[in-house]
């Protein structure tokens, strides 16, 4: 006969093994039901987040970091001899940038400077003479004067004497045909007559010799006049080419471009050796700690903005840092505006788009993390939110 417990095991065994298997079911399936609870109120508490984080405050991705980039550029054309600074360099005030030939312009400096040297040696040469020219003429004048002086009392002199005898002649002549008056004593004092008219004729022409001597000394003194328009056209020249070297050395200056500021450089648009033109645009150089945040709201956001208003950013580039900043300006025109190429309407289908107004987020450097075009979340609080 069979034995029946024997017959009776594998019957026992088969309802163990499904009442274990049930349970491992039921055990997976609350594990399943946990993980979808649980994935579900993630998933609640994260929307429920970025609601109230829609609801209380302001967040825009389309936002930068910007500075003022300046350009620099050369007021002279030339060849490159030095370009000591790359793209990257930290530069100071008045380090030097970019160095353009200027020998041409050296030799030019050096030419206007001998005339000018050329220019003071006629000046002094001229200013000498006409020195010279002014005591001579004047001693001369002087000479002439008093000779005209004595002329004149000479002639003064020499009339009186000459009507004197005029009158005896006259006064004799007419006693003389009376017999009182010898002819003798006639003839004597016609003689006396032509003398004194002799001495007379002599007095005016010495008098005209000396007004022709004073009238020679001054023309001769006419000389100083000219000398003094010599030196007139002189110190224009002098001045003409004092500005013509003004403005060389203002060239030559101009040949050695310096820092304007403490930054860095960009960008770099020239190699050692090229050749530059005036206006040219050399390189880019900006201030690492004169920085702030560009960013594009949305107008439907705008009344709850004003000026002052802390604001969170956080940088792509250092995902685990918060930076601070303030709202500091906030635009009167929409991004719109400013586009290169108008949006014109005409089949008068229109879309609504929400526009964009740029504002201003003033932030402090901070060891040099923040530098130009880095990309940068924003998010601003809502007051009351």
């Amino acid at each position: 006969m069979p034995d029946d417990s024997r017959l009776e095991l594998p019957l026992a065994s088969s309802a163990t093994f499904e009442r274990s298997g049930g349970v491992g079911r039921r055990v997976r399936q609350i594990v399943r039901g946990i993980i979808v609870l649980v994935t579900v109120l993630v998933l609640l508490a994260w929307a429920g987040n970025w609601a109230f984080t829609q609801w209380s405050q302001i967040t825009e991705t389309d936002a930068r970091i910007t500075t003022d980039q300046i350009a620099v550029s050369s007021r002279v054309s030339g060849w490159v001899t030095e370009l000591p600074v790359i793209e990257g360099d930290s530069i100071a005030v008045d380090n030097l940038l970019i160095a353009i030939d200027a020998r041409e312009a050296t030799l030019k400096l050096d030419e206007l400077d001998a005339r000018l040297l050329a220019i003071g040696s006629q000046r002094a040469q001229i200013s000498a003479e006409t020195a010279m020219v002014d005591a001579q003429t004047r001693s001369r004048r002087e000479a002439a004067t008093s000779r005209v002086k004595a002329a004149q009392a000479g002639v003064a002199a020499s009339r009186e004497q000459r009507d004197l005898a005029r009158k005896d002649f006259e006064r004799i002549k007419a006693l003389s045909g009376s017999r009182v008056v010898s002819q003798q004593r006639l003839d004597q004092t016609r003689n006396a007559l032509s003398l004194s008219e002799e001495r007379y004729q002599v007095a005016v022409a010495n008098l005209a010799t000396a007004r022709a001597d004073t009238r020679e000394a001054e023309a001769d003194r006419q000389q100083i006049q000219v000398n003094e328009s010599l030196l007139d056209n002189l110190r224009f020249q002098e001045a003409q080419i004092a500005s013509e070297r003004d403005r060389q050395v203002l060239d030559i200056e101009d040949r050695t471009i310096r820092s304007p500021l403490n930054g860095v450089v960009s960008r770099t648009f020239i190699d050692k050796g090229e050749f530059v033109r005036p206006g040219q645009r050399l390189m880019l150089i900006h201030d690492p700690d004169n920085i702030w945040v560009e960013a594009n709201i949305k107008e439907t956001e705008l009344r709850h903005l004003e000026a002052g208003m802390p604001v969170k950013l956080r940088v792509d580039a250092f995902p685990d840092h918060e930076f601070s900043g303030t709202v500091e300006r906030i635009g009167q025109a929409a991004t719109s505006e400013f586009a290169l190429l108008p949006n014109p309407n005409p089949s008068g289908n229109f879309t609504k788009v929400t526009q964009r107004v740029p504002i201003r987020i003033s932030v402090k450097q901070e060891d040099a993390m923040l530098r130009p075009g880095m990309l940068v979340v924003v998010e601003i609080d809502i007051p009351g939110r």
